[in-house]
C-alpha cells in the first residue's frame, strides 16, 4: 500500500496586539516498483472559488466559537492576493518580503487603515498565511509520475484545520474584534498554494 504524508511546519511571530502565524506542508514523493495507481488529470482550481470556500469555513469556525462572522473585504483581499503572488513568483514563504516589509507596511502602500480601539488596545490588523498543494502525494512507476491531486474543497478544508490546530493562527481567526478579511489565492506553476489571510 503506497503511503502518503504531510509535513507541516508552524511558527509564531508576535507583531503589535496580535500574532501572526506560518503554516506549510509539503507533499510526499515516493518511488516504487510496483503497478501503476489509477492515472487522474490535474484538477483545474479556481483561485477565486478557493478564496470563497476558504472564507466561508472560517466563518463556520467563528459560528461555532459564537462570534460575529466576518465581512469579506475586497481591499484586505487584494492586498492578500498580492503578498500571495509575491511569495509564488519569488518562490519565498514568509509574513516579511524579501526586503523586509510586513503586513503591516502593505496596508499602508495600498492605503488601508486598520485601527480598532478597544479599551486601551489598538488592533491595527492581522495575517495568516499557508502554504499548500494541488496534491498530496506523487508516486513514480517506471519513471512516469502519479499524482494524487487534491480537490478544491480538500486544499480549503486542511488549510483551515492547519491554521486551526496552530494556537497563533486560531487566535486570529477567533479574534472577536475583527470586522472582515480578505483571502488571496496564488497557485504556482509548480502547484504550490499560497494562501494569504489579512484580517482587519
Amino acid at each position: 500500500m503506497r503511503q502518503s504524508f504531510k509535513t507541516c511546519l508552524f511558527t509564531a511571530i508576535p507583531f503589535l496586539a496580535t500574532l501572526t502565524v506560518l503554516f506549510s506542508c509539503a507533499p510526499h514523493t515516493a518511488q516504487t516498483g510496483r503497478s501503476a495507481p489509477a492515472r487522474h488529470a490535474r484538477p483545474s482550481i479556481s483561485a477565486a472559488a478557493l478564496e470563497k470556500q476558504v472564507h466561508t469555513l472560517i466563518n463556520n469556525e467563528r459560528r461555532k466559537a459564537g462570534l460575529s462572522l466576518l465581512a469579506s473585504d475586497e481591499a484586505l483581499s487584494r492586498i492578500a492576493r498580492n503578498h500571495s503572488r509575491d511569495m509564488g513568483t519569488r518562490s519565498y514563504f514568509a509574513h516579511n518580503s524579501p526586503e523586509g516589509h510586513d503586513f503591516s507596511y502593505r496596508y499602508q502602500q495600498a492605503g488601508y487603515t486598520c485601527a480598532i480601539t478597544i479599551s486601551r488596545t489598538i488592533y491595527q490588523g492581522a495575517e495568516n498565511i499557508a502554504r499548500n498543494n494541488l496534491y498530496d502525494s506523487v508516486t513514480t512507476v517506471n519513471g512516469q509520475a502519479y499524482y494524487d491531486w487534491n480537490s478544491l474543497e480538500k486544499i480549503a478544508e486542511t488549510t483551515v484545520q492547519g491554521w486551526m490546530k496552530s494556537p497563533g493562527h486560531r487566535k486570529n481567526i477567533l479574534t472577536p474584534v475583527w470586522r472582515n478579511e480578505g483571502i488571496g489565492v496564488f497557485i504556482s506553476p509548480d502547484d504550490r498554494v499560497y494562501i494569504t489571510q489579512n484580517f482587519c
